[in-house]
């Protein structure tokens, strides 16, 4: 943690010191997450260890990337709607450019998976010709804090090296320091994990808002901790347990799928170019005399089933631990979720840890478009104009059941608890032009429904309340 900038000074070791534990687990995890699991879990990798061979027969089970994408898709699989405005207006025209030129759905997603992935998400803004929101790579992320408040950041520094940290090959240090209002961009020599001389003197530029353009988003924390804690750490144990016991079995199925023989040894037979007692297999017949004993494979019972119990209970574990279920990943059972509330109730877990991260995204997301409209209008860009209120319609990411909607729906309306029109809403998601046009076809054919039939009555009181012109007639 640093708590001044002087770790960016000439001389200083990079990266910089008390950055390391950090920066290890943010590798480890990306490797993690790409399959590199020989990387990272290498005990359980030798544990496969053939001595006879030196090769390993691994299955990667990778649980890592699969759990953080589908914090993603929920968050984001149904895009959230950003509102800043009644429809049509200055705020809400300028809020739907900043999300549509930023790809502000898929930003955000690259976000969720450094969060999961990683503990932290880092959005940066900055101006060129427009305002840009982009996703920063936690690893180039150095907060500055106050040494009595650690949650207290004082400066964000966005650094990186144009060549690796342990190359001898020379290169450049740029890092760029943000604080309130500015943004201070220095550049030094860089070679052999040290900063050298200045090659060029600190720029400084005004940005003309008054609070820091990088934005950082924290999966779950503690009060004693700057940075989240990530989603890998608590089952590193049980993947790497996981995919032992597979490669295990499979090793073992690998092993007995071509068993070794027994037989009487008349079934051997010498080549008579190597002089080598062999046996030739495949379609021979061997006769057997008294006392012989028949030709045999030798079968060995690798008690697979201990093996398969223990996934089992692995399994739960990694369900449980991960604030996941098997209806999460699809793994439906018929009868396990005839309805969408029967889906939700067994998403009750994953859903609840979605919910989590979007507590801490939403805000953060807020402020990032926020802080890109007042850079624009500081800037002076050309219809800028500052969004003081936004919020989020978030999705469930749920798919919705259609036949349960429109039971609730019809319900509501025969109770007098929601108009038509809100109910097409939340339906159809039909708006302005459509949902006037959808409202006119539906009252053309309730008229042509209950219009009656050439020489007809009002049988009944069919029509009652319908001014049929019998009475003047009548007069």
């Amino acid at each position: 943690m640093q708590t001044d900038l002087s770790f960016i000074e000439q001389g200083k070791k990079w990266p910089p010191e008390g950055e390391s534990e950090r920066l290890t687990l943010y590798t480890q995890n990306r490797q993690l997450f790409e399959g590199k699991h020989e990387l990272v879990y290498k005990d359980a990798w030798t544990r496969l260890l053939r001595a006879e061979s030196q090769t390993v027969i691994q299955t990667v089970l990778n649980w890592n990337k699969r759990l953080s994408t589908l914090w993603a898709d929920l968050l984001f699989g149904e895009p959230p709607m950003f509102i800043a405005g009644e429809r049509g207006s200055v705020e809400q025209l300028a809020c739907d450019r900043i999300v549509n030129d930023n790809d502000l759905h898929n930003t955000g997603y690259e976000v969720v998976l450094d969060i999961s992935a990683l503990g932290t998400g880092v959005m940066k803004v900055r101006y060129e010709n427009r305002g840009i929101i982009e996703a920063q790579p936690p690893e180039l992320w150095f907060p500055v804090v106050d040494p009595d408040n650690i949650r207290n950041v004082t400066a964000h520094v966005i650094a990186w090296t144009t060549v690796p940290a342990n190359s001898a090959k020379p290169g450049q240090l740029v890092a760029e320091v943000h604080e309130k209002g500015k943004i201070t961009r220095h550049v030094h020599e860089f070679s052999n994990g040290r900063i050298g001389r200045v090659v060029q003197e600190p720029v400084e530029q005004l940005t003309g808002v008054d609070d820091f353009l990088v934005v950082p988003c924290y999966n779950l924390r503690t009060s004693n901790r700057l940075t989240g804690m990530d989603d890998y750490d608590d089952l590193g144990s049980i993947i790497s347990e996981l995919e032992v016991r597979v490669g295990q079995i499979a090793r073992i199925l690998d092993k007995h799928s071509d068993p070794n023989m027994y037989g009487p040894a008349g079934a051997l037979e010498e080549n008579p170019t190597t002089g080598e007692i062999t046996f030739q297999g495949g379609g021979k017949f061997f006769p057997l005399g008294e006392g012989d004993t028949a030709p045999g494979y030798m079968i060995w019972d690798g008690q697979l089933n201990a093996a398969f119990k223990q996934i089992e209970l692995l399994m739960e574990q990694l369900y449980t631990l991960s604030e996941t279920s098997t209806a999460a990943f699809g793994n439906l059972k018929a009868g396990m979720a005839e309805s969408g509330s029967a889906l939700k109730r067994l998403m009750m877990a994953p859903l609840a840890k979605t919910n989590r991260i979007r507590m801490r995204l939403d805000p953060a997301l807020r402020k990032t478009i926020q802080l890109c409209a007042a850079l624009e209008k500081a800037q002076g860009m050309k219809g800028a104009v500052e969004l003081p209120s936004i919020t989020i319609q978030w999705q469930d990411g749920l798919p919705t059941d259609e036949m349960e909607l429109t039971n609730t729906m019809t319900a509501r309306k025969q109770a007098g608890l929601i108009s038509t029109e809100s109910a097409i809403l939340r339906m159809d998601g039909l708006e302005d032009e459509q949902m006037e046009t959808e409202l006119n076809r539906i009252a053309a054919e309730q008229m042509q429904a209950a219009a009656p039939t050439p020489g007809m009555t009002n049988v009944g009181g069919l029509f009652a309340g319908l001014d049929l012109g019998l009475e003047s007639e009548q007069g």
